[in-house]
């Protein structure tokens, strides 16, 4: 305790020259220094955390230009944060253009421009993420534009574009997350050659801005790459693409661009081997949606594709939810896809069984649809014998107008040799022994 008390008594004192002959205190040079501090760590050692003099601090974020003229070339290059931060991360990440301009003039100054701070951070990350568009411009033409101390090669401008940080972001990572349309259009047309690759989430620019929502941001994308005869990259989390973020947004008009641009991702799937189709029937996106990743005869194949768990369609999957509408399209499209069953045998009707809770929702429901009347499909029986009115007993879904419809196997029998009255009864027997 007296050893930090001590600590602190001397860094108070660290500025002050005493006079060992006298009680006067004389002050020292004014110039900006930096602060520091000590923070504990879990073994008991100490870290020393630097700062940045809080007058130089405060003038780079608030474009005082006076007073950092009055402060030596020097000091204002070695004044660094907690989170080191030069004095031109500060300027840049506060949009002072002049003061970003003054320290570019500064000699030596062009270290600062690719210096990262602890994040990785260059002062361009933290320009284009404000979207302080030109101040972007000046870091860009100040790293192009050879400086007076060190010898800087052709397409400098364009290796700073590529700088990622420590989550593998570029600066154009950075403005998309933070929908910032000018500084997107202007990175994307300083490295029109460049395919910006995935962050440590997986995310690609044009990912990103898909996932979130970001139609207008995706459309400049596409439009660039179009003008440039280029290709984005488009993959994101776990195996997606950026029609699988355009779908499960449920945006129409970025899906719509998405397909335009690559009709071939109707057909790409992510880790789990589900398609954007799969999505959109989980999703119970807009049928303008399904219609859309439907219409394409050369991916037909989509509407028949098994997930890995399972080997589940986007028919399976949306029957199980009780997406009607889903339903409507698919087999508007592809009749024939409702005779597929997935691994363990059920069908579509045994998919609309399984479901508890949607007190809105009946099996009987889908009779409305011509391609789901057929005998056979009522009573298919899966794995285990079990024909959907089992299912239904076994769920205990109340739904007369299956269970009385005319061509429905009442009578059937499953592995078990149990009829769908069986299992009711069953469970009727289990309750009451229970009580």
């Amino acid at each position: 305790m007296d050893q930090l008390r001590a600590s602190n008594l001397s860094a108070e004192f660290q500025n002050l020259d005493m006079d060992s002959n006298s009680n006067q205190v004389v002050a020292q040079d004014p110039s900006p220094v930096q602060t520091s501090n000590q923070a504990a760590n879990g073994d008991g050692s100490h870290t020393v955390i630097t700062g940045m003099d809080a007058k130089v601090y405060k003038a780079a974020a608030k474009g005082n230009i006076e007073v950092l003229e009055k402060i030596s070339d020097h000091d204002l290059l070695v004044q660094s944060t907690p989170k080191h931060n030069t004095i031109l991360h500060i300027a840049a990440q506060f949009g002072q253009l002049e003061c970003v301009k003054l320290i570019l003039r500064l000699p030596s100054s062009s270290s600062l421009l690719q210096r990262p701070n602890l994040k990785g951070d260059i002062p361009l990350h933290l320009a284009a993420r404000e979207g302080h568009l030109d101040v972007v411009k000046a870091l860009l033409d100040a790293v192009k534009a050879p400086p007076t101390d060190i010898e800087t090669g052709p397409g400098a401008d364009k290796l700073m574009l590529r700088i990622t940080n420590k989550e593998k972001d570029t600066a154009l990572h950075e403005a998309v997350r933070y929908r910032q349309y000018d500084v997107v259009e202007l990175l994307i047309e300083k490295d029109t050659e460049y395919t910006y690759g995935a962050n440590v989430s997986g995310g690609t620019p044009l990912y990103m801005a898909a996932e979130r929502g970001f139609t207008e941001v995706v459309e400049i994308i596409l439009d660039k790459s179009q003008k440039t005869c280029t290709s984005p990259a488009y993959s994101g989390f776990m195996g997606r693409t950026a029609l699988h973020a355009a779908v499960l947004c449920n945006d129409e008009e970025m899906t719509k661009a998405i397909l335009e641009w690559n009709p071939a991702l109707t057909k790409e799937v992510d880790e789990k081997g589900w398609s954007p189709l799969h999505c959109a029937a989980k999703r119970n996106c807009n049928p303008t949606i399904v219609r859309q990743l439907l219409e394409n005869p050369d991916y037909k194949s989509v509407a028949y594709l098994g997930i890995k768990d399972g080997n589940k369609t986007a028919l399976h999957i949306a029957s199980f939810h009780h997406h009607k509408n889903i339903i409507e399209e698919l087999l508007s499209h592809y009749p024939d896809c409702c005779e597929q069953v997935d691994d363990d045998g059920h069908n579509v009707f045994h998919f609309s069984m399984m479901k508890k809770g949607d007190h809105d929702y009946k099996p009987s429901d889908y009779f409305e649809n011509e391609w789901l009347t057929a005998t056979g499909l009522l009573n298919e029986k899966d794995g285990q014998g079990n024909t959907p009115i089992h299912l239904l007993s076994s769920y205990q879904i109340s739904d007369y107008r299956f269970v009385f419809k005319w061509n429905v196997d009442k009578k059937a029998y499953n592995s078990e040799n149990l009829t769908a009255y069986d299992i009711i009864t069953k469970a009727k027997e289990d309750i009451s022994r229970k009580r």
